[in-house]
This record gives C-alpha cells, sequence and structure tokens, in this order.
C-alpha cells in the first residue's frame, strides 16, 4: 500500500485541535513517539521528521528501532511496567491493595493478613506519596492510583516518574494547595498585610512581585509572588486597593478639622 501526500490538503488549525485532544489522552510522549513513526511510514527522512516534531535526531532514531523491536509497548514509557495499551496480565504473587477512609483516617490494607498503613485524611502529600512509591514498586497499578488520587492515568504515570526522579519535592511544586498556609504563618501573614498597606498608603506599587522584594528587603522574608498572590486574594486586600487611601485621606481630613 502507497499512500501519497502531494495533492492532500491540511488544516494546521484541524490539526493543532486534534493533537492537543489527544495528547490530553495519551500524553505529549505518546503522541510524539506516534507522529514520529507515522511520517517515517509516509516515507520522510528521519532528519526532517525530528525537524518537524522538534525532537532531537538520534531520538527519532531510537523511537523508530524501539518500535521494530518491541511493537505497540514502544510507544509508551517503558520504564514503568503496566502497558495501557495492552492487557493487564494479572499477577498472583501481587496482594490486592484496598483503601478505607473511616474516622479521618485514610487504611491502606494490603497482605494476606490485612496489614494496615495509617495515614491522616489531612496529610493528602504523605497518602499521594505512599501510592505512588507503591506503583512504582510494582505494588499498585496505574489505575488503581489514578482511582484513588482521582487524577487522569497520564497524570499519575508522569507524576511517578517524577517522585523516582526528583523526591518528594516535585509532588510539593505541583499541588495548588501549596500556596496554602503550610509555611505562612500569622506573623508572615501580619508582615505580609503591613507591608500591603503601607505600599498602598504611600503610593508604592502594590503588586505580588512588588512586595515580595519590598518583605525581603524589609524582613528578609523570602516568599514566592505567587503565594502572596494567593494570600491577598484570600484575605480580601484587593478589595481594598482604592477605598482604604480615601479612608485614610477623610480620617487625617477630620483629624485636622478637630483641631
Amino acid at each position: 500500500m502507497i499512500i501519497s501526500c502531494q495533492n492532500t490538503n491540511f488544516n494546521p488549525s484541524l490539526s493543532q485541535e486534534r493533537i492537543n485532544r489527544a495528547t490530553h489522552i495519551f500524553g505529549n510522549a505518546v503522541i510524539k513517539r506516534i507522529l514520529c513513526f507515522s511520517l517515517y511510514l509516509l516515507g520522510m527522512t528521519r532528519a526532517s521528521i525530528a525537524k518537524l516534531i522538534e525532537m532531537p535526531s538520534e531520538s527519532t532514531k531510537t523511537i523508530i528501532k524501539n518500535i521494530h523491536k518491541n511493537g505497540i509497548p514502544a510507544f509508551e514509557d517503558r520504564r514503568f511496567h503496566n502497558s495501557e495499551f495492552l492487557p493487564q496480565v494479572p499477577q498472583k504473587d501481587r496482594s490486592k491493595v484496598i483503601i478505607i477512609v473511616e474516622n479521618e483516617k485514610v487504611n491502606i490494607c494490603f497482605g494476606k493478613d490485612g496489614q494496615k498503613l495509617r495515614v491522616p485524611q489531612t496529610n493528602k502529600i504523605q497518602f499521594r506519596t505512599l501510592l505512588l512509591t507503591m506503583l512504582n514498586s510494582g505494588l499498585l497499578s496505574t489505575k488503581q492510583a489514578s482511582e484513588y488520587l482521582k487524577l487522569s492515568t497520564v497524570q499519575i504515570r508522569s507524576l511517578a516518574k517524577e517522585l523516582q526522579e526528583k523526591d518528594i519535592c516535585c509532588l510539593l511544586d505541583k499541588r495548588q494547595g501549596q500556596k496554602k498556609d503550610y509555611v505562612f504563618n500569622p506573623e508572615i501573614k501580619a508582615e505580609m498585610i503591613q507591608q500591603y498597606i503601607a505600599n498602598l498608603v504611600n503610593k508604592k506599587k502594590t503588586s505580588s512581585q512588588a512586595l515580595s522584594e519590598d518583605l525581603k528587603e524589609r524582613c528578609d522574608i523570602d516568599l514566592p509572588s505567587r503565594t502572596i498572590r494567593f494570600h491577598i486574594e484570600k484575605l480580601g486586600l484587593s478589595k481594598i486597593k482604592k477605598s482604604l487611601p480615601k479612608l485614610i485621606d477623610g480620617l487625617k481630613k477630620t483629624q485636622r478639622g478637630d483641631y
């Protein structure tokens, strides 16, 4: 079978829409491998493929070689044992893992004798770390981890890979909740509010980046601008940005009138 693309019309916007949809399902790495091998089958040179899909020439060569050698599983990350393309082969020796939530604790039950790992329900990072570690150790499937953590299988594979390579810090950086009160104690919160009001009254910049720089200079407090931005919105400080200076000016005028 020979496929000629010379007289074929391609729609770039439609192509991007379809690639985005497929990437959301399979992940960027899998889609790149599919495109690489498809273009190879259509007769494009490896150098042209590498340039078109923005991939190193050697990587293109390796992908094509692996697909020829290993078939469908080569489209996935072979560092993980679970395939989303092929039927799962049940492992007789693997103990069934059950997650039970009771009395504000998450119980991870496994083993023939019903051994349990107990984690407080509020310790979400600990729970996520345990499950991804069990996944990387072959004690849990990608599908199970996806169901328990309420994330897509693509996200699960990505997090498990990062946990292996970068340690637990990668989970902290990914969490939306990381912008909340883990290290943002009352003292730091008070300094941030004080700095915000001082900048506002003195007609200085009140952006999160400006506040971050001012807090670093005045108190030697190192806060990311995104954390400051989150707490400004949470405390409602952005709502008084226009009204507070007017209120202070009004109070000053009243005081001058009293004297």
